[in-house]
């Protein structure tokens, strides 16, 4: 039977809207994508809820919004529970995507969309998610289970997905999805065909050419873009930047979390490296040090550039020479001077980057520059659209701030009697033996950010491929907050299901999650603060169950205390001098009386987290002020941070400062997706992702670039199918015979071989094809190969292919320089002849070797992209004659 390929478009048309795709083959259903923008609007979601249940996997191929931003509530909140498929650094660059999102929103708004809670399900904590590296084939469907189906229509029928980078981002995909029947489709969004600083260039173009994809889903984004020169560009971007900080002035650059602000972050370290500019380059964001972490983990995913540097140099990636790293605005007061800062969020509607703009703009004697284009309705959209020349009054554009203050008086005592009578309420539920005997954790304590960050930061620093690994590593003392134990609510095994064994250096407690259900681990000393109640039960009277004694946790069956076995391996690296201790080993953990102080504390340990509590800046002048050091900062992470309400004001900004636009978007401009496309010639194209001229534009190019392999492109809009059926295959294996007697050549990249074989009747699934017989057993078969020898002119042989090596162009000067290699004697006696001397005295003759193209079999076809070469070599017929046709042959891969 046929397999059918069904793709439609659930959101992602338009050049604003965030993607999410909905591919099927037969009764298997991928999503491709789940974006999401930063107004966070669940009504835009009701397409993707829908078809939900019925999602067997997700291919995320980018780190940002536009890709992975509804992965946390899809996770969280709808029940998604099928596997998930993208690169180790979408993985962990899309957590702090979401991670800078969701604390710029919790800082203006009362955000209950989702919490950090669902980040860290949806990514750190997600067992169910597979990192693949670049060219790393996974089978998702084996084809053994279709062929037990015993039907075609099996779900899948045998599919294998393939990452290739896509050079826009770090770990960025083209996702290369095989089927069982021979045919592919592949998803091909938001590349860069340039290579940059942080990244290599994509090329899938090179690596699809060898095989027309059945579908090949793209963008129309840039469709409308004209190609610019990234050197030019980028000596306009500093030029404005220095003209900005010698004129006393400071350059805002809204920017993302953990994508192109990399790319800006090495532009700019080397030229204020190179440059004498009494300026401080900064970089602005909450998670910015735990991204650094992870990119520098991350080598064998960036560009030559930071790979040569660091094989010939040992120069780590993104050790900053001038370019500091803060995480906090007020830290930015340690730079005097002009500033030149990247602070997020791009669209200026949350994040440091408003509040900046709201000190900056009324200066004209600063500069605000735009990196990406923003969303229509968002602050940032309406400074790019201004036109300061339309109008000689500045812009006037009243905004309304917000800010947390800690709550005080009357109103933190409310709060501390509504945490007391949750804490009661919890316990009674426990009383009534619903639960087990450990008592509850209050619902409203949770995870610090800067302790999130820390977890996160530890899976970067060790190194782990999986989500297994880092988890069971990064339970170090230092380790925060929820430590989930055998009950931790997750059916699967997974690591935080193990017994722990950290040295807190204290006594701890065990206590149960009311939310959650699962195992949490808490000092005794933070009781008071939780509103927990000590609950004795089981075992000897006058001991409590739940009490661990410097940081040792008991198996659950055991009847009494019991203490650690001192032979016991303890969770720690070792190296030729013994143990790898760090800090935490030696630091005395403390707790925070006053809420005041505990959020001192938290903001501290944003300010300077790293891998294990130390300052993880990119080095440079200043960093020691303004890197925030966690020196001071060492307290217990497992304390609430502290009570705070919104306060809004409405105020107006008069935008005096200079407005500017430059591309850093990396990807691909409207030609060059063109030339990539018609390249790669697939036999149905769809194209989404850009405003309706701009689709429209591209398509009416490829229509006419592709005429000649009769390629059908489609430009469906919302819900719009594009259906493709494809011919029915079957899945063979060569027997050991036939497989030892290919003769196999090389053709660019890939090995082509001559085939022939039989199917014995009767076969059980996998089918084996075997040689055939030889031809005095079957009288037919000599006639048959006399007759295929007659019909191909006793060219190449019978059934020979003539493949041009990939990427190569078949001249006669090539062919000249071959010719003198294999020593014939050669010339060009007039244009577009080729002469060569063989045989001697009597037996001397002469052979003539022309080129000509055609469209395959007349005159040239303008819209082919590569035209068919016919060589022809005339001569009598002699030994020298063949040894000279063989030369040529040689120029290509013949089978």
């Amino acid at each position: 039977m046929e397999t059918s390929v069904r793709f439609t478009p659930l959101s992602g048309v338009d050049a604003e809207s965030p993607l999410c795709y909905l591919l099927e083959i037969d009764s298997f259903t991928f999503l491709l994508d789940c974006g999401w923008d930063e107004s966070f609007n669940e009504a835009a979601l009701e397409p993707i809820k829908r078809v939900l249940p019925r999602v067997n996997a997700v291919l995320l191929s980018h780190p940002d919004l536009a890709h992975l931003g509804a992965l946390p509530y899809l996770v969280g909140k709808c029940g998604l529970a099928a596997p998930i498929f993208s690169t180790k650094p979408v993985r962990r660059m899309g957590e702090m995507f979401m991670f800078e999102a969701c604390i710029a929103k919790q800082e203006i708004s009362d955000f209950e969309t989702f919490n950090l809670d669902d980040v860290d399900a949806a990514f750190r904590l997600n067992t169910k998610w597979t990192e693949l590296r670049f060219s790393q084939r996974h089978v998702v469907v084996p084809p053994n289970d279709a062929a037990a189906a015993a039907t075609a229509a099996a779900p899948g029928g045998g599919i294998s997905i393939t990452p290739h980078a896509a050079g826009r981002f770090p770990g960025g995909a083209v996702w290369r999805i095989s089927l069982g029947c021979g045919e592919e489709v592949v998803y091909a969004v938001d590349y860069n065909h340039r290579k940059e600083k942080l990244l290599n260039q994509t090329n899938f173009h090179e690596l699809l050419a060898a095989q027309q994809p059945a579908l090949l889903i793209s963008d129309a984004l840039n469709a409308l873009t004209p190609k610019t020169d990234r050197q030019r560009r980028d000596e306009e971007f500093l030029d404005a930047i220095t003209a900005t900080v010698e004129g006393e002035g400071s350059v805002l650059v809204p920017t993302d979390a953990a994508g192109r602000v990399l790319e800006l972050a090495l532009l700019l370290d080397e030229h204020f490296s190179r440059a004498r500019i009494n300026a401080a380059p900064v970089i602005l964001s909450a998670t910015i040090k735990t991204v650094l972490e992870f990119g520098r983990t991350q080598l064998e995913y960036l560009g030559n550039e930071l790979v040569q540097a660091f094989s010939l140099k040992r120069a780590v990636p993104f050790s900053f020479r001038k370019l500091s790293v803060v995480t906090r605005l007020e830290e930015l007061g340690a730079f005097p001077g002009p500033k030149v800062v990247l602070a997020t969020m791009p669209s200026l509607e949350s994040g440091p980057a408003r509040e900046l703009l709201v000190q900056w703009a009324s200066l004209p004697r600063n500069t605000i520059i735009f990196t990406e284009r923003a969303p229509a309705g968002t602050l940032a959209a309406v400074l790019q659209n201004h036109d300061p020349s339309a109008s000689p009054e500045p812009l006037r554009l009243p905004l309304r701030m917000s800010r947390r203050v800690p709550l005080e008086g009357e109103e933190l005592a409310a709060w501390q009697g509504a945490k007391l009578a949750e804490a009661a309420a919890a316990q009674e539920v426990a009383r009534s033996g619903v639960m087990d005997s450990l008592p509850l954790l209050s619902a409203t304590t949770s995870l610090t950010p800067a302790s999130r960050l820390a977890a996160a930061a530890r899976l970067a620093s060790i190194g782990s491929s999986g989500a297994a690994g880092g988890l069971a590593a990064a339970a170090t003392p230092a380790a925060t907050g929820r430590l989930g134990g055998a009950g931790s609510g997750s059916g699967a095994d997974g690591p935080l299901d193990q017994p722990l064994r950290s040295n807190t250096g204290s006594i701890s407690r065990l206590v149960r999650d009311c939310t959650t259900g699962a195992i949490v681990q808490t000092l005794v000393g933070a009781t008071p603060s939780l509103g927990l109640q000590a609950q004795r039960s089981g075992g000897a009277a006058g001991w409590d169950a739940s009490l661990l004694i410097d940081g040792f946790e008991p198996p659950q069956d055991a009847a009494f205390p019991m203490f650690p076995d001192e032979d016991e391996p303890l969770y720690c690296d070792w190296d030729e001098y013994g143990a790898v201790l760090g800090k935490d080993e030696f630091r005395v953990p403390t707790l925070v009386d006053a809420p005041g102080a505990a959020a001192a504390a938290a903001a501290g340990r944003a300010g300077g987290g790293g891998a294990d509590g130390m300052d993880v800046d990119g080095g440079g002048d200043g960093a020691g002020a303004a890197g925030g050091g966690g020196g001071e900062a060492d307290v217990a992470d497992e304390v609430d941070e502290a009570p705070t309400k919104l306060v809004v004001s409405e105020v107006e900004v008069e935008v005096r400062a200079a407005l500017r636009f430059f591309d850093f978007e990396g990807r691909a401009d409207g030609k060059s997706a063109a030339d990539y496309l018609a390249r790669v010639a697939p036999r149905r194209l769809a194209l989404v992702h850009g405003s309706t001229a701009a689709r429209g534009a591209l398509a009416g190019a490829l229509r006419g670039s592709l005429a000649y392999y009769g390629t059908q492109v489609f430009t469906p809009e919302l819900g719009e199918a594009v259906e493709a059926r494809l011919a029915p295959s079957q899945v063979a294996t060569l027997g050991p015979a036939l497989a030892g007697s290919l003769a196999v050549r090389q053709a660019g990249q890939y090995g082509v071989a001559w085939l022939e074989g039989t199917l014995a009747p009767g076969q059980a699934l996998p089918l084996v094809l075997e040689p055939l017989a030889p031809e005095e057993d079957i009288p037919e078969a000599a006639a048959l190969a006399a007759s295929a020898r007659q019909r191909s002119g006793g060219g190449a042989g019978a059934g020979s292919v003539l493949l041009a090596q990939a990427g190569s162009v078949l001249t006669l000067t090539r062919l000249k320089a071959a010719l003198t290699a294999a020593g014939f004697e050669s010339h060009f006696p007039s244009r577009g002849v080729l002469a060569v001397m063989v045989g001697d005295g009597p037996s001397a003759a002469t052979l003539v070797i022309t080129l000509g193209t055609g469209g395959g079999g007349g005159a040239a076809s303008p819209s082919t992209v590569d035209r068919v070469v016919h060589v022809s070599l005339e001569g009598p017929a002699s030994e020298a004659y063949y040894r000279v046709r063989e030369v040529i042959y040689e120029q290509f891969g013949v089978c």
